[in-house]
């Protein structure tokens, strides 16, 4: 009998590999042509009320994961990528889902987060999809192979790809590149020979350890190509004593199930995983606090939701009320300003964000407003535990444009000073920030100046140029152009003017900051900015940020940690005064110039007896979103935002130098455009050489990967005695 020869098609995207079978008895691999067994499924079907059933599917883009059946959890196409956790209870109720990007490097960060923040005693089910190990640190693979991911299966196909991608090896947890072809020579010898153990439940109710021998599908087969763009899975309960506090302690995590197709027989080859595990049901007793009756909104919460680390652990946990109540950091306040916390779909940052907020001095005088865009019951009963009220807003505007964030800003603007009548001001604060322990007492210290200048419109929190090598003094405020941003207060009268001329939900070409920054809406008035910021961007799923910008450039920007700063010179930032001011700092700055030998990328280059200043330089620029421009440059090459200019005081951008002794103060004049170009005679406008914007783009860049890279390293525990852990 002749059979048909295997072949190999050749589509327009990928070599697909199609094998006939030599014999119809072959196919017997597949589970859905076998026939059920009476006997065991009778067995199975007694023992079904004792266990449920979590199934994962996983196939090229596309992703699902069953409970007894039903769909809890999907994700398509590019969402598909990445890390997908999911914490079910003892009784197989979802308790939370999460999606991680890992092929951007912020979104590792938050892996680790919520890993952290799991309670000890919940399932987990983690499934990494394509991408999902290219930029894992030490600190991720820690508590990876804390919660039982061994070395061999998946923890060793998250490593070899990461690092092959890395090129990185100083850590227990990462290797390096002799060890990749080290151990991806011994793969080849071994030809994926030995088998593979799984914790599976029998079906008269016995937990065994199974041998699955590789077979055809090649569980763990390499023969040459090394990659993560493969799905494997971890299901596994979290050890007692979570999360690691340090590298002595001992995990002993559950494992149920680990299963991978890491490695493959071509490049272009897909993969793909189909797995089935029984769970036995009513892990954990819950916590003895659980039958506190001035704690039963906290622990109805807590057995519903996951990844709330100290407000849900059994072992002193979070005091929401007294957290609230504390009253230790009493600061002077001349008047009442609420706090608005604008949140829509991510409770955990609200939640973070919530944690940093309670911890600033002042926060248990000040009124703390929750507005949520559309019906979100798990923030609305957090929000509850602490005692806030909590106002929902109709969703509006569909998802991918900017109308749900315009309109929710709007109405959130409206709604604060309508809820409290005799505010005089308030203060707007997004989800995905940390805030410094001394970010209420900013407000109030600035506060008086919205109220004696008209010319100023907005107080913010936050600097674009808050970054290590261009900022250091807590105390100082600077007039900028910016617009509100990350953390910012307005007055009742502001308010009332504005909200006619917001964004209509029919214009999707605005965003609402960069309309309120319109000349005609900012009329020539200008924010007030620290030098330092009182708040700290910590997402990476934003509407303009992902988990490259988060890592690159927000995350290389440092905020106050200091709770009793008293901010200086707040008298000079009236107009006339700081104009009159800032002229004669400019008058007595020395000139810097290329041609006398200053490297804007070499601040060493600044000459000694020039030290601390003010100096200054004339660059071109003929605005200031010109990505072209010599400000831009600059800005690249002392690694600080590089997107734009508009953080500057009449085209003038100032910098504090940090790299050098002393630190030093820069001035980069901005000209033509900047009414300052012709305050210092005979200065010449310096423009850039061609090809220079490229080859600073590309230092800037390498700066900013190998500073996020250095960071990698270093294997970060969490402190038990935090109110969160990962909140520092």
């Amino acid at each position: 009998m002749n059979h048909r020869p295997s072949f190999i098609e050749k589509d327009e995207d990928n070599l697909i590999e199609q094998q006939t079978y030599a014999n119809i008895y072959d196919a017997n691999a597949d589970r859905f042509l076998r026939p059920v067994e009476p006997i065991e499924e009778k067995r199975l079907l007694e023992r079904r009320d004792g266990v449920f059933e979590v199934q994962v599917l996983g196939a090229k883009d596309n992703l699902k994961v069953l409970v007894d059946d039903k769909l809890v959890y999907s994700a398509v196409g590019e969402a598909s990528d990445g890390v997908h956790a999911l914490a079910l209870s003892g009784d197989g109720e979802v308790m939370l889902r999460r999606d991680f990007r890992t092929g951007q490097p912020a979104e590792t960060e938050l892996l680790g987060q919520t890993l952290t923040n799991l309670q000890p005693g919940a399932l987990v089910v983690l499934v990494m999809m394509f991408t999902a190990g290219d930029f894992l640190r030490s600190t991720e693979r820690m508590l990876l192979q804390h919660l039982g991911m061994r070395g061999d299966t998946v923890g060793g196909a998250l490593k070899l790809g990461a690092d092959l991608a890395q090129g990185i090896g100083s850590s227990p947890y990462l290797i390096d590149n002799a060890q990749l072809r080290q151990r991806a020579r011994a793969e080849y010898a071994k030809r994926s020979k030995k088998p593979y153990e799984a914790l599976v439940l029998t079906p008269d109710g016995r937990e065994v350890k199974k041998k699955l021998q590789n077979g055809e599908n090649l569980f763990l087969g390499y023969t040459g190509y090394v990659d993560t763009d493969d799905p494997s899975i971890l299901i596994s309960v979290v050890p007692e004593n979570w999360p690691p506090q340090n590298a002595e302690e001992q995990f002993a995590a559950r494992v149920y199930l680990e299963t991978a197709v890491v490695f493959k027989s071509y490049k272009n080859q897909q993969s793909s995983i189909d797995v089935s595990v029984l769970i036995p049901k009513g892990r954990g007793t819950g916590c003895a606090w659980h039958r506190d009756p001035r704690r039963q909104k906290q622990a109805q919460f807590c057995r519903r939701y996951e990844g709330y680390g100290t407000l849900c652990r059994c072992k002193d946990p979070l005091d929401p009320q007294r957290l609230r109540r504390s009253s230790k950091n009493f600061i002077p306040m001349s008047e009442i300003i609420p706090i608005a916390m604008l949140t829509a779909t991510r409770c955990h940052f609200f939640y973070r964000q919530l944690i940093s907020l309670l911890l600033a001095t002042g926060a248990a005088q000040t009124d703390i407003l929750v507005l949520i865009d559309g019906h979100q019951e798990e923030t609305a009963q957090l929000a509850a535990i602490f005692g806030l009220p909590v106002i929902e807003h109709r969703h509006e505007g569909d998802a991918g444009t900017s109308t749900p964030l315009n309109a929710h800003f709007r109405f959130s603007l409206f709604t604060a000073f309508s809820t409290f009548r005799n505010a005089s001001k308030v203060i707007i604060l997004e989800d995905d920030l940390i805030v410094s322990p001394d970010f209420i007492s900013y407000f109030h210290q600035t506060a008086w100046l919205l109220d004696a200048d008209a010319t100023l419109y907005v107080v913010n929190s936050f600097s674009l140029n808050s970054c290590p090598t261009v900022a250091a003094d807590a105390t100082r405020v600077r007039r900028s152009q910016m617009f509100p941003q990350f953390g910012w207060m307005v007055t009742r009268e502001y308010a009332q003017e504005i909200l006619h001329f917001w964004v209509d939900n029919s214009d999707t070409s605005w965003d609402w900051d960069w309309r309120l920054h319109h000349p005609r809406l900012r009329r020539g008035r200008h924010a007030l900015v620290p030098e330092v910021s009182r708040s700290f961007h910590s997402g990476s799923s934003g509407a303009h940020i992902n988990g490259w910008s988060q890592a690159l450039i927000f995350s290389n920007m440092i905020y106050n940690h200091d709770p009793d700063v008293k901010l200086k010179n707040l008298h000079l930032l009236q107009a006339n005064v700081y104009a009159d001011y800032f002229s004669s700092e400019l008058r007595r700055a020395k000139v810097l110039s290329m041609a006398n030998g200053f490297n804007p990328c070499l601040v060493e280059t600044i000459p000694e007896e020039l030290r601390p200043g003010p100096v200054i330089i004339h660059l071109e620029a003929n605005s200031y979103n010109d990505l072209n421009s010599s400000l831009v440059l600059l800005a690249k090459c002392l690694h600080t935002y590089p997107d734009h200019a508009f953080d500057n005081y009449e085209g003038v951008v100032q910098y504090t130098i940090t790299d050098i002794t002393p630190h030093t103060t820069l001035y980069a004049v901005a000209c033509p455009i900047s009414p300052y170009c012709g305050i210092i005679k005979n200065a010449t406008m310096t423009p850039h050489r061609p090809g220079a914007m490229e080859q600073v783009s590309r230092y800037d860049g390498a700066w900013r990967l190998a500073r996020w890279y250095s960071n990698t390293r270093e294997v970060r525990y969490s402190n038990h005695s935090a109110p969160y852990y990962g909140l520092a």
